[in-house]
């Protein structure tokens, strides 16, 4: 534990203004006094804790269910953000390997950022700072937002997407660093994991937690938020949006229903969707032997549309078939990037529920 915390204490990469106040949650689970160390050796010591969850409880007495992504898990952190005027949010899960972020907006709400908007924002963090030498790499599940790509040219650095898990992220750094002449730096998936450097060789929400501070901290000493942070990334690089849609169908019928549409899918695929052409299809059902081995056979398949892409597989362990479906839209300097970002979710909403119809599962 000692040389794991001296460790996420160099994730330090110069001098900024630590002086923000962070408000935590460790959800009843284990992270609570390993994360507050651990901000503490990054220096950061202003931090108030949702007490009625910090000591771990496998009751879970305040949440509904404990996962930051479920409605309402955050509330007492954000009561006590509010209670402390900070500036921002970190929440783990009870095993402490994911990490959500909430940050303040200039009327005084907090949003709850995505999985993929923390991504985002910890990639360009870290590929600004990396060390020189072998050229960066930079990993994220399939299901993960395609900006990375973006974000990845933009640095100079090499991008792969595997199937989801984080065995497979690791599997696939450190088989590159092996074979290329490339250092991993970071890897995510949009369920609020991520993996800083060799840390930890897997998903790690205290270290995560530490950089987001850091990046944080950078931001206010560059004079501005993590949301101008993020804007500035959309209009240098695309926005882009992704919207998760579950279709539930239980029992056997469900089941029975999920995997003929997956079937009709791979055999009568659309043409196009939300008035996009579907550019290219990939079943990842075939052709394994030709991918990867952190690319091998899944039941997915993936539609290459103008100006994004949809993902379909079924849940590996609840009764529901999953679509992702992520938009890229070009930003003028003075956009409004809420307008633009509600705009294209409703198109991807209308994309996903589209693809429901057409696989024949009924309205979307």
């Amino acid at each position: 534990i000692e040389n794991y915390l001296a460790e996420v204490s160099q994730v330090r990469p110069g001098p900024a203004d630590r002086s923000l106040k962070i408000a935590y949650t460790p959800l009843h689970g284990v992270g609570g006094r390993f994360v507050c160390d651990a901000l503490r050796r990054a220096g950061f010591s202003a931090v108030e804790v949702a007490a009625s969850q910090f000591e771990p409880d496998g009751n879970f007495p305040t949440v509904r269910f404990p996962n930051p992504e479920e409605p309402g898990a955050m509330d007492a952190v954000l009561e006590v953000a509010k209670e402390h005027a900070a500036d921002l949010v970190l929440a783990n899960d009870p095993d402490a390997d994911r990490l959500s972020v909430a940050v303040p907006t200039p009327s005084g709400r907090w949003v709850q950022l995505t999985g993929n908007q923390v991504g985002i924002l910890l990639a360009d963090f870290t590929l600004a700072h990396a060390p020189k030498g072998p050229t960066p790499l930079v990993v994220s599940s399939i299901v993960s937002s395609p900006m990375l790509r973006d974000l990845a040219k933009h640095h100079g650095a090499r991008v792969e997407q595997t199937l989801t898990g984080f065995k497979w992220i690791y599997n696939a750094a450190l088989e590159l660093e092996e074979k290329e002449f490339v250092a991993y730096v970071f890897g995510y998936e949009e369920a609020l994991g991520y993996g800083i450097g060799h840390l930890v060789h897997d998903k790690d929400g205290i270290s995560a937690a530490v950089a987001f501070a850091e990046l944080a901290a950078r931001c206010r000493t560059a004079g501005i938020t993590v949301t101008e942070r993020l804007h500035q990334l959309y209009k240098e690089h695309g926005l882009w949006v992704s919207h998760q849609h579950s279709v539930v169908r239980p029992g056997t019928a469900g089941r029975e229903a999920i995997a003929a549409a997956m079937a009709r899918l791979g055999e009568e695929t659309p043409k196009e969707l939300g008035g996009r052409a579907v550019t290219n299809v990939t079943d990842f059902r075939v052709g394994a032997e030709k991918r990867p081995r952190w690319l091998g056979a899944a039941p997915l398949v993936s539609l290459e549309l103008a100006g994004g892409r949809a993902l379909v597989r079924p849940s590996g362990t609840e009764p529901k078939l999953k679509i992702y479906v992520d938009l890229r839209s070009e930003l003028g300097p003075e956009a409004a990037v809420g307008i633009e970002e509600k705009k294209a979710l409703d198109a991807a909403r209308k994309i996903a529920n589209e693809l429901v119809v057409a696989m024949g599962l009924g309205e979307g």
